[in-house]
């Protein structure tokens, strides 16, 4: 271990296991190590909810692309921005998509919406967004970009290497004025909603990104008690009004 090792340790010990979205929180710039504690230390936490829309959006997704190409041999063309993909990988699932980084003793791990290998033999990964995408408001790009990023390491680890393109693919609901007055939108059934795909590049730089928030992680998941809250973390101020309508303490 080299002499820059966070820890007295000989053997760094066996950290957490997180997932690349957990990781990605921690490239926010209102990130709060106190809700990164909580997260990592209490399990089943209350109030966790997810609309299930958007997974049954999301997995019809990779249906559709799947299809597309058993059918005809190649990505869907709105995906020929990629490059010349001719093949999909099913992207393992979270419990054997996974890496321990050695440093930190962290077992990174997740699953990827999409990865297709190109006529190079190189690996292209993306992640499905249903929303729309405005370049004026990056929003939760610094999440993605981790989270992408952390999905490259662990393929290349699993041998999917090399992983020469990442992307945000934003599924944009088509739902204007205009386009909900074509009558072929409407049948017996119910209605149709198109979606129009939004590509967004992410720069491969695991080396830069990765290390230094996984000994962010390793040094909150080692902490005995919650740091303080960050500042203005509304989630903090929520848990801390509610500890003191219960007549407990922070």
């Amino acid at each position: 271990m080299s002499q820059e090792k966070l820890w007295d340790d000989d053997v760094v010990q066996a950290g957490p296991t997180i997932s690349a979205t957990e990781l990605g929180t921690y490239a926010r710039a209102r990130f709060c190590s106190r809700c990164a504690w909580v997260r990592m230390h209490v399990k089943n936490l209350p109030y966790q909810s997810f609309p299930g829309i958007f997974s049954s959006i999301d997995r019809y997704n990779k249906l559709i692309v799947h299809n597309h190409f058993d059918r005809e041999g190649h990505a869907p063309a709105w995906l020929a921005e990629l490059g010349e993909a001719g093949e999909y990988i099913n992207p393992p699932h979270w419990s054997s998509f996974k890496t321990l980084d050695e440093e930190t003793g962290i077992t990174l791990r997740g699953e990827a919406d999409g990865i297709f290998k190109l006529a190079d033999g190189s690996y292209v990964i993306v992640d499905y967004k249903t929303s729309r995408y405005n370049p004026d408001r990056p929003g939760m790009f610094s999440n993605y970009e981790v989270q992408l990023n952390a999905y490259a390491l662990i393929a290349e680890r699993l041998g999917l290497s090399p992983v020469s393109k990442l992307a945000l693919v934003y599924m944009e609901p088509a739902t204007d004025k205009e386009t909900s007055q074509e009558p072929g939108l409407v049948d017996s059934k119910g209605f149709t909603m198109g979606f129009v795909a939004k590509i967004v590049p992410v720069q491969l730089r695991q080396a830069a990104l990765l290390p230094p928030l996984l000994r962010k992680a390793r040094s909150i998941w080692e902490m005995d008690a919650p740091p303080k809250p960050g500042r203005d973390c509304k989630d903090c101020a929520a848990v801390d009004g509610l500890l003191e309508r219960l007549g407990g303490s922070a």
